[in-house]
């Protein structure tokens, strides 16, 4: 039966012998490959607007762009005139112009004329390192009706374009363009692009720079044609051909160095479009080349800063370090690098204080000396002022305040809070971090810090025109356009809003300490929520800025990590927060989250909540959490001799005399350095000689040691 089968065949075959041939060179064929180019590619970055941020060489030392998909009909119409005018009429092969070089080698006895369209010409530069033998060029051929199989005719002149040698290390027309004009092959004139489609022609011999007389003419002759082919009209021809000659080639841009090192990668060869705006990133690298030569006055050698969308968390600059070619350090990308946070954390804890009940906005904060197993912070400017309000603390990033603030909350919990905003920088346990955990003990990224800043006003914002919270607000930035975030069911949050906009309100306050000079310019730039911060050791110098629309980070330092007197947050990163923020110059500022804020009492001297012993009390609309925070504690209600000279107590003196007031009382140590910056204050009058005083009022305060600790004495 096998027999019988395999006979039948074989009798078809026979009887269809034309359409069995045909069959097999169909299958042959379509077996042979198609076109592959196996050829590094430059890695190209583009602003959001397509223009050219940067690219970087490709791994064979040439600069080739990928290949794009559109070619400016000016480059199609002078290709094509000038290498294949019968381009769209022939099957990758001129049957005429093969004919005719045949004949003219023959009577030449050598090769003098190829007959290579467009398409062999593409063949041809896939197989550059083959041998040119007949026999390669026949095979040419058949790859050639292959590559016209499967591929139109655009794509073909897209390949062309790409990967045809334009002199030098330049190949293709966007790398040539850019090389030679400084812009994209689209912007080209005619003249321009005339010029460049007859180079590929003979790279060597026409390289820009020299044979200029050899390069007009051609490329005269080709505008020539254009003109009687009636693509262009006289007025353009003379202009084109009066156009001068590109001259050597010119260096590519270069205006996100940094962000073109984080894209590129053996595997990514590719154009990276980008939400770089393209001009705002250039005034931001001016900006960044004035302020640097005066902190290299001081050996301060780095400076980073990033500009980003807060609706859609896109980057709008990136300027990963002052100069990527300093010796010292210019190559590392300071917006990834992990430094030392500074007093850039402590608006978080400020609003988490608010968000857990811990505290009303302006209640007052010890400002004295305090020692926590063996850890003693201190302010900057080396002073206690006993009391301080909570707001007036974060404005003036005072440290005590910050460290008692972080042991009332927790730092277990002050961590957790961290690694929701999207700090993934701390990764270790609360215990090794301690309560230096808000002055610095950790380390982050200024691409996460500014993250962690914009999510909190893309937080505001969302609730104030949808009234809702969303756990997508909470996201890094990002530079790559694809599209915004959709919403997630879940609703989880971390700040409540209104808690949100009390810390960043406060933060717009301009009365900064003088070390934090050049706060003035803000006056006149727009509002804008402002915090800055500065390392152990002078090591590291933050300035974080956000408003409705924009959120801005700078650090300035040294990449070594040298620390450098003056190298503070106000003086050093502020300067360029605020040219920045005058770039953008955004009038517009959050709406009060009325719908997530209440009424509430407070106490006007210590701005706690009021509690029933309160002399003078304002009701101020506060975040809905405050409602529930702790009573004032300071205002107590005394007993007085009718003189109101001496305390006095039931025991010791005629109760119907006793005269009661509620009296405002810090404790001893907090007294002690509060009275030296407030000469109002009233001390508590002493007790009346024969009386027996009370324990319920507290005279004295030992600051160290505490109850806790043992001291061994010698």
């Amino acid at each position: 039966m096998n027999q019988l089968t395999g006979q039948n065949l074989l009798n078809t075959i026979r009887r269809h012998k034309i359409v069995t041939c045909l069959v097999v060179i169909v299958i042959l064929f379509l077996l042979v490959p198609v076109v592959r180019f196996n050829v590094p590619y430059s890695t190209v970055i583009e602003a959001s607007d397509g223009s050219l941020l940067g690219a970087k060489i490709a791994g064979d030392g040439q600069w080739r762009f990928p290949r794009r998909d559109n070619l400016p009909e000016k480059f199609i119409k002078c290709i094509i005139r000038f290498e294949d005018r019968k381009f769209y009429y022939h099957p990758g092969i001129d049957p005429i112009a093969v004919a005719r070089a045949i004949g003219q080698n023959f009577r030449a006895n050598k090769i003098v004329s190829g007959a290579s369209t467009l398409s062999m010409q593409v063949v041809r530069l896939s197989r550059k390192e083959e041998k040119r033998t007949f026999v390669e060029k026949l095979f040419e051929m058949v790859l050639t009706l292959r590559l016209e199989a499967s591929t139109s005719k655009n794509e073909i002149l897209s390949l062309y374009a790409a990967h045809a040698p334009f002199g030098g290390n330049v190949v293709g027309l966007e790398a040539t363009s850019w090389r030679y004009f400084g812009c994209a092959a689209d912007q080209l004139s005619w003249g321009e692009t005339a010029g460049l489609a007859v180079l590929p022609n003979a790279p060597s011999q026409l390289f820009p720079g020299r044979n200029g007389e050899q390069l007009k003419a051609k490329r005269d002759r080709l505008l020539r044609n254009l003109l009687f082919d009636h693509t262009i009209d006289q007025v353009t021809y003379e202009l084109a051909v009066s156009e001068p000659l590109p001259g050597k080639p010119g260096q590519l841009p270069d205006l996100a160095h940094h962000l073109l090192n984080k894209c590129a990668s053996p595997t990514n060869q590719a154009v990276v479009r980008t939400t770089i705006d393209r001009q705002l990133q250039i005034a931001a690298q001016r900006i960044i080349d004035q302020q640097i030569p005066r902190l290299k006055g001081n050996q301060i050698f780095n400076a980073a800063c990033v500009v980003a969308e807060v609706k859609t968390g896109k980057i709008l600059a990136y300027i990963g370090n002052a100069d990527w070619s300093d010796p010292h350090g210019g190559a590392v990308d300071m917006i990834e690098g992990r430094r030392s946070t500074g007093s850039i954390l402590k608006p978080f804890l400020f609003t988490a204080m608010l968000d857990d009940s811990k505290m009303m906005p302006n209640a007052l904060m010890p400002d004295l000396p305090l020692y926590f197993s063996g850890y003693a912070p201190q302010n900057f400017d080396l002073q206690f002022r006993g009391a301080v309000p909570a707001s007036e603390a974060l404005i003036r990033s005072l440290n005590v305040p910050a460290v008692f603030m972080l042991k009332n909350y927790t730092p277990v919990r002050f961590l957790d809070i961290m690694k929701r905003i999207g700090l993934t920088t701390f990764n270790k346990g609360a215990d090794h971090y301690g309560l230096s955990l808000i002055l610095g003990g950790g380390e982050a990224t200024l691409e996460e810090l500014v993250s962690a800043y914009g999510s909190m006003a893309r937080v505001l914002n969302r609730f104030n025109i949808k009234g809702e919270y969303n756990s997508v607000d909470y996201r890094l930035i990002d530079y790559l356009p694809s599209g915004e975030k959709k919403d997630l069911p879940d609703g989880k949050f971390v700040f409540r809003a209104a808690s949100i906009w009390q810390t960043l309100n406060i933060l717009t306050e301009l009365n900064r300490p003088e070390e934090e000079s050049g706060w003035q310019q803000l006056s006149s730039s727009g509002r804008l929520a402002w915090k800055t911060g500065t390392s152990f050791g002078f090591r590291d110098a933050w300035a974080i800025g956000v408003n409705p629309k924009y959120v801005i980070g700078v650090w300035v330092g040294n990449a070594n990590g040298e620390g450098r007197p003056g190298l503070t947050g106000g003086l050093a990163a502020a300067p360029i927060l605020f040219e920045l923020s005058a770039l953008l110059n955004s009038d517009h500022w959050f709406e009060k989250p009325l719908a997530g804020m209440l009424p509430v009492a407070v106490c006007r001297e210590s701005g706690y909540r009021a509690s029933v012993n309160c002399n003078e009390t304002d009701t101020v609309m506060a975040p809905a959490a405050c409602l529930n925070s702790a009573a004032c504690p300071y205002h107590v209600k005394i007993h007085l001799d009718a003189n109101r000279q001496y305390l006095v107590n039931a025991a010791c003196y005629p109760q119907d005399q006793i005269v009661n007031e509620n009296w405002f009382i810090l404790p001893p140590a907090m007294e002690y350095y509060y009275r030296k910056n407030h000469p109002g204050y009233r001390a508590l009058p002493v007790w009346l000689p024969v009386a027996r005083q009370s324990n319920d009022i507290q005279m004295v305060e030992l600051i160290y040691p505490d109850d806790r600790l043992m001291v061994y004495l010698p």
